[in-house]
């Protein structure tokens, strides 16, 4: 059963970030060209940062279920089962949830960082702290 579900696109509602992005872009690739005169690398460059802010650019459908938390970008789902996680750390955009009871530096990678934008952001914190208050 779905508790939430929801679909953050955070570059839709923040155009003057993607111009932002979008200048960063350009001369980085820019910076790539002319310094390593390569068209391949500076294509490979744009490729990386491309994937490197994908969660800012690209659409991402989030669900909460009686099962996990489970998100989906780019046609490729990712989640973690409620049993494997430990910690909720609520932010001003977005939740961290993590396998660790206690601060990491590999929550960036082990968790799974929930964007509010497109959720209600209330109901997502209650649903969160609901299932992981036992938790740790």
């Amino acid at each position: 059963m779905i508790l939430a579900e929801w679909t953050a696109h955070p570059a839709k509602s923040r155009p003057r970030d993607v111009a932002l992005l979008a200048c960063v872009g350009l001369i980085f690739c820019g910076a790539v060209l002319s310094s390593l005169q390569s068209a391949w690398l500076t294509v490979l460059a744009a490729i990386v940062l491309t994937i490197a802010v994908a969660p800012f650019l690209f659409p991402t459908r989030y669900q909460l279920t009686e099962d996990g938390v489970f998100e989906r970008r780019l046609g490729r789902w990712r989640g973690r089962k409620w049993n494997e996680l430990r910690r909720v750390q609520v932010g001003k955009g977005a939740a961290l949830v993590s396998p660790f009871a206690a601060p990491n530096r590999l929550d960036r990678y082990r968790g799974m960082l929930l964007y509010f934008d497109g959720g209600d952001r209330r109901a997502i914190i209650d649903i969160l702290k609901g299932k992981l208050d036992g938790a740790a």
